[in-house]
């Protein structure tokens, strides 16, 4: 069992090990790939939150007893970091709490029963018992120690999936209560085969053997620790800018016996009246008593492996997501404020990116060139139709352009332009109103470069990128972008010119 404990600890390590090497992997191809290109934001500190409940199995089904229930709830606390946008590892601590009810309506034998009262505790005698109606409750606490890797995809930025994966320490910290409620009663009878002879409370043996009731009776266990595997999958759906909601299945399973070592018998007999002491199903030996006195008991576990179904609902809290989005008005105020105070120098305005469509433009297909052949004509319309399905991202003040979802668009522009050296791209770089004519000036020039630079790296014939920067002052600012908002000026547009 320990070998095999050992190998699955290792192989999810292992697991958890390559998982961060490809995300690290990943990044620092991009980052190789593209000089000062950024992937869209996300924030990678996560605390999730969860409230769960569910069946689980008990050692009640293992006997001939009636089942009430048996049922487990649990409240969690999860520290994530997520290395990308969809894959991330998590640490946290559960409180789980196991409640069960059981009816005894049955009855058992207890061979080779010693009761230091019967003939002063020389000779044995099988102690048979019968219940009616007897409640038996169990109540088990536990923290929990998950270690897990995880998955989000949020496909439409609103709603997406979510599930989990990992191992989890399990370490009972209260004893496990046996607790008797109602009105049932226990009977109890004895038989001695050495003699064969029959005891019960008729043959003047009240004194050992008679009915009882044990209500309100109660008794604790000290549980064993474990640890076990735990797996989480359902629908993840935004709430807020800085929250998103979680609803699905989860599954938990320990691989350890969770029950003590040393079992005491299913009855403790007293001293002087000799009335037993009922010491229920947790922790006692009532199992082992099955398997080795009734042959249609013998596959019976004498342990518990406790295996826990049943439904999470919880939240997961963006710890460094913006909670409020500023209006346009705000940021202009705040804007100007800052150029006030820093002389017209540069500043960082700290905003959601907005969404920039590059709009390609190209004159070539509306006159007639004879140096253009048809291969000329549909790899300029092929350009023209991956550069209008493109988007990229520039903050105020900021040229770094951002690529949403590594656009596949751009590898397809660049491979044309590879294959065709006949064609080229103007890329012209556009600023707003706010701030000085030398700033944006050099600010537009600066976010055309980066664009430009963005194709050079993946393989482009430098010749083929040409650069130009416009300001509000120029007149092909309002010419080209005819949108007065201030974010629509912070674009790079495309123009498909020949070499």
């Amino acid at each position: 069992m320990k070998k095999n404990l050992l190998l699955i600890s290792l192989i999810f390590a292992m697991c958890c090990t390559a998982f961060a090497q490809q995300a690290q992997t990943e990044n620092t191809n991009e980052n190789a790939d593209v000089k000062n290109v950024a992937t869209s934001t996300f924030c990678p500190h996560r605390i999730n939150l969860y409230l769960g409940a569910g069946f689980t199995n008990n050692i009640y089904n293992r006997i001939d007893l009636k089942q009430y229930y048996s049922m487990s709830e649990l409240l969690s606390l999860h520290y994530a970091y997520f290395f990308n946008e969809h894959w991330g590892l998590s640490v946290g601590a559960e409180l789980n709490h196991v409640g069960a009810k059981a009816a005894f309506s049955g009855s058992g034998v207890m061979p080779q029963f010693n009761d230091p009262a019967f003939n002063n505790g020389l000779s044995y005698y099988d102690l048979y018992w019968t219940a009616d109606g007897l409640v038996e409750k169990q109540s088990i606490w536990a923290v929990e120690v998950p270690v897990m890797a995880q998955f989000e995809w949020i496909f439409d930025g609103r709603s997406g999936i979510y599930a989990g994966l990992g191992l989890y320490g399990y370490f009972p910290f209260l004893k496990g209560q046996n607790t008797y409620k109602g009105e049932g009663t226990m009977t109890t009878y004895g038989y001695e085969e050495g003699i064969n002879q029959s005891y019960n409370v008729y043959y003047d043996m009240d004194n050992h053997f008679g009915t009882y009731n044990y209500a309100g009776q109660s008794r604790a266990t000290k549980l064993r620790c474990s640890f076990g595997i735990e797996a989480d999958f359902g629908a993840a759906f935004r709430i807020s800018r800085v929250a998103d909601g979680f609803v699905g299945p989860f599954v938990k399973f320990n691989f350890l016996d969770i029950l003590p070592k040393d079992k005491v018998d299913v009855f403790t007999p007293a001293a002087a009246n000799g009335c037993p002491t009922f010491n229920g199903t947790l922790g006692s030996n009532i199992l082992e008593t099955y398997k080795n006195n009734y042959s249609e008991y013998s596959k019976i576990r004498t342990k518990w492996d406790q295996l826990q179904v049943g439904l999470k609902l919880g939240v997961h809290i963006k710890c460094c997501a913006n909670p409020v989005e500023k209006t346009k008005r705000q940021i202009q105020e705040e804007m100007l404020e800052e150029l006030k105070k820093a002389k017209n120098e540069p500043i960082i305005i700290r905003q959601e990116p907005q969404y920039i469509y590059i709009v390609p433009q190209c004159e070539l297909l509306d006159k007639d060139d004879e140096e253009l052949t048809e291969k000329d004509r549909q790899d300029i319309r092929e350009l023209q139709e991956q550069l209008a399905n493109t988007k990229i991202l520039f903050d105020l003040d900021k040229d770094i352009p951002k690529i949403q979802d590594n656009n596949a668009n751009i590898d397809r522009c660049v491979s044309i332009l590879k294959n065709n050296p006949k064609l080229a791209l103007e890329v012209e770089g556009y600023t707003c109103d706010l701030g000085s004519e030398e700033h944006n000036r050099d600010l537009a020039q600066r976010r055309a470069n980066k664009v430009r630079d963005l194709f050079v790296q993946k393989g482009v014939n430098p010749d083929q990128i040409r650069t130009v920067s416009y300001t509000v002052n120029d007149p092909q600012n309002n010419q080209n972008i005819r949108d007065p908002r201030r974010e629509e000026h912070r674009a790079a547009i495309f123009r498909i010119v020949k070499r």
